[in-house]
């Protein structure tokens, strides 16, 4: 009995050959003139990157992109290729097979639709330019309109119509149409007051969760026609200064005022 259990023992404890586990390769049994496998780097492709040329036109694409590795886009319906398709057979087969009214179409033709659609890619930046500088000014205008407590319509009946004559007296007509695109309604100078009041609200309170300290006192009254009003103070440091805000409730029903 005691020999079976010396046998087991042995087996055991027989010593393991890490190598495998490891990935090693045993180096005894490989002979001097074997050299290792190449069968990766063999199958390894080259990536070319293909370049457009200024013929490719006739087939309706010009290229967009990086210049070391262009992609050819359908002068007609926009769509980008891989820089792979940078090819005849792949470009025609486009031309035939998404646009085949096209496909009789001459290099001339293409190449006036290519200045065409750069024309109205200029356009529409421009347009969007033009658009954004409106849309500051009008806020600009309402802000100003604010200050002053002055109507909202003092916008569109006065402040619009007078710069208007002051641009066209000074400068050209078609400065008195950029102007004329500022959009200074009443309704539209009551939403920009109150997205800007919004903003401002939204600004304080994050001020206010990121100061150290700060001071809060309500206090109520009343107006000229006896309906309750709210007003709350508020003190706080903000890059070392001591600002100081002031918020009206414009009015207060009786139900919250006693609660």
């Amino acid at each position: 009995m005691v020999n079976v259990l010396r046998i087991k023992i042995v087996k055991f404890y027989t010593p393991l050959n890490m190598d495998k586990f490891l990935g090693r390769k045993d180096s005894s049994s490989r002979t001097d003139d074997e050299e290792p496998s190449t069968s990766v780097t063999k199958n390894l492709k080259k990536v070319v990157k293909r370049k457009y040329d200024e013929d490719y036109i006739k087939y309706g694409f010009s290229w967009c992109g990086d210049e070391t590795a262009p992609r050819p886009q359908s002068i007609i319906c926009g769509d980008q290729l891989s820089n792979e398709s940078m090819v005849p057979s792949k470009l025609k087969r486009h031309l035939y097979s998404s646009h085949p009214s096209y496909a009789n179409k001459d290099k001339q033709y293409f190449k006036r639709c290519l200045e065409q659609n750069k024309k109205q890619k200029k356009f529409m930046k421009s347009a969007v330019t033009v658009s954004e500088k409106a849309l500051e000014a009008s806020y600009h205008v309402a802000k100003l309109i604010a200050r002053q407590k002055k109507p909202h319509t003092v916008g569109e009946t006065l402040i619009k119509p007078a710069c208007m004559e002051i641009v066209r007296h000074m400068l050209e007509l078609n400065e008195v149409k950029e102007v004329n695109k500022v959009s200074l309604s009443a309704d539209t100078v009551k939403r920009r007051i109150h997205d800007m009041s919004s903003d401002i609200f939204g600004t304080l309170i994050k001020k206010l969760l990121s100061a150290e300290k700060f001071a809060l006192q309500i206090d109520e009254t009343t107006d000229i026609k006896n309906k309750a009003q709210l007003i709350a103070i508020v003190r706080f440091v903000d890059e070392d200064f001591i600002n100081f805000v002031r918020r009206f409730q414009s009015e207060l029903p009786v139900k919250k005022f006693f609660e």
